[in-house]
């Protein structure tokens, strides 16, 4: 089984813990907050591809800046297997909330070629990724909150 990330919005990084904490670190997506369920596309190398595709820049590992929310001090543990939560930086929110519509198909086609999909990747999967991502970052930006990313080998 691959890598599983759940990519959610919510109100801030207090009620991510809360839930975290009282729910067995299940992920909160879809019975507590809004969010898509995806399986490997990771906010460092997949998600930062398609953020270097909409941006125009070539991926690097600080494309998509994020800090570990959960579990509090985890990263001293070396010896957590997960789940994680990360919150990303706003401006990935921005740049995904951005993404107009009659550029999803463009997008969707040039990630599914990037070689994290195994040449080629499912372009009209990924399509529904692009659009799914957008709209919740638009949601995400109207409500004033951030994107998170539950993820859990």
């Amino acid at each position: 089984m691959g890598l599983l990330c759940d990519y959610f919005r919510a109100p801030g990084v207090v009620e991510v813990r809360s839930h975290m904490d009282e729910d067995d670190a299940f992920s909160p997506v879809p019975e507590v907050f809004d969010g898509i369920e995806l399986k490997g596309i990771d906010p460092t190398i997949v998600l930062g591809r398609l953020v270097g595709l909409v941006t125009g820049q070539e991926w690097a590992p600080d494309l998509v800046r994020y800090r570990l929310v959960w579990p509090e001090g985890g990263e001293q543990d070396l010896e957590h297997e997960g789940p994680w939560v990360t919150v990303l930086d706003d401006r990935v929110r921005d740049l995904l909330a951005g993404v107009a519509a009659e550029r999803v198909p463009d997008l969707a086609g040039r990630w599914a070629a990037t070689e994290e999909f195994g040449r080629p990747g499912d372009a009209e999967f990924l399509r529904d990724v692009v659009s799914d991502l957008a709209a919740l970052a638009v949601r995400a930006r109207q409500h004033g909150e951030s994107l998170y990313c539950w993820m859990s080998l």
